[in-house]
């Protein structure tokens, strides 16, 4: 690695998107924290019942954070191309994030940074193909993985014996595909420049915000009166991308407006160390929360250990970057991305 301190500039960012990425990793984290206890040793029975986060987080702020990864591609080599080496910087830009994904998974395996290198490196082959022609694609996986759930209920819930084969296999692909296709979502939907045009339409910003969050309203009401197993479950696949697109353009209203804008720009810096604060949850999870599990009632420190981190991660990730270019994990990803020595220090 050179280590001259000649170093490409570092473009302006999209505020929303670090927002929104501040937004998904607190609810990433209250997603992961009863694995987080499970893995110290705590059944999930003496747990608080927490159906709320089931129907309102699970699996939507991992879309949401696997959709800006897609745009965040989408972004890089856009950027790339313009230095003229756009497939050499990405490539080593998903190897330097699959070891560090590597090595988390060996403290975690609740670890998903592995994963988008690998998927990372497939939205590369596919990246030539039209944008509308990929969103489409994108949409497809989705209506098939939708279909398979439904297909496949009564064999992997239902106690329903010999899956007929087609639909392991069609199983095997949807799960395989999940990351992929939000991801391809992301990245075509930057490229489509969805945000800017939502900027100049927004009457068209606020019919979508109604429709959706009507529709949302609806199916999270419905989920928490539903006692049955199946159509809870069924209800839950089908509202997540609904629930998903609501959660983003709501977060982009707030953000349009003075008082919005004020309470969640602290989630700007916060998002932008994203992985930096990603892997410090782990920390938290596997080193920190052993520590008082027999000392706090369960459902207290579930909710306060997640609340003591995020307040602790937006103070840190605020003050740090008053004082540094990146987060310290983005600082070493920058510098293998470009094989150059970049100064961390302002």
């Amino acid at each position: 690695m050179s280590g001259n301190t000649v170093h490409l500039p570092q473009q302006n960012r999209i505020v929303e998107i670090d927002m929104l990425r501040g937004f998904a990793l607190m609810g990433i984290f209250l997603v992961n924290i009863t694995n987080f206890f499970q893995t110290a040793g705590v059944s999930s029975t003496l747990l608080p019942d927490a159906d709320w986060i089931n129907i309102l987080l699970t699996g939507k702020f991992y879309a949401i954070f696997s959709l800006l990864f897609g745009v965040g591609a989408a972004i890089f080599l856009n950027r790339a191309k313009e230095k003229g080496k756009p497939y050499r910087y990405y490539i080593r830009r998903m190897v330097a994030l699959g070891a560090i994904g590597g090595l988390h998974s060996m403290i975690w395996g609740g670890d998903v940074l592995l994963s988008y290198a690998l998927i990372g490196l497939v939205l590369l082959a596919l990246h030539k193909i039209p944008a509308k022609r990929l969103f489409f694609i994108s949409i497809t996986l989705h209506l098939t993985g939708i279909l398979v759930n439904f297909l496949s209920y009564d064999y992997l819930y239902g106690g329903k014996p010999d899956t007929p084969v087609v639909l392991d296999v069609m199983l095997l692909i949807t799960s395989l595909t999940s990351f992929l296709t939000y991801f391809v979502e992301g990245f075509t939907l930057m490229n489509m420049n969805v945000l800017e045009k939502l900027k100049k339409r927004p009457a068209l910003h606020r019919r979508l915000l109604v429709v959706l969050g009507s529709l949302s309203a609806v199916s999270i009401v419905a989920q928490f009166l539903i006692t049955a197993h199946k159509p809870g479950h069924m209800l839950l696949i089908v509202s997540q991308p609904v629930i998903v697109v609501f959660y983003i353009l709501l977060l982009l209203v707030i953000v349009k407006n003075k008082t919005g804008q004020a309470i969640v720009r602290p989630l700007e810096l916060y998002g932008k160390m994203a992985m930096s604060n990603y892997l410090g949850q782990t920390m938290v999870g596997i080193f920190i929360l052993p520590l008082f599990i027999h000392h706090i009632p369960h459902g207290l420190l579930l909710y306060g250990i997640c609340i003591f981190t995020f307040i602790l991660q937006i103070i840190i990730s605020n003050i740090w970057l008053a004082k540094f270019r990146y987060g310290p994990v983005e600082w070493i990803w920058r510098c293998f991305t470009y094989w150059r020595f970049f100064p961390l220090q302002k």
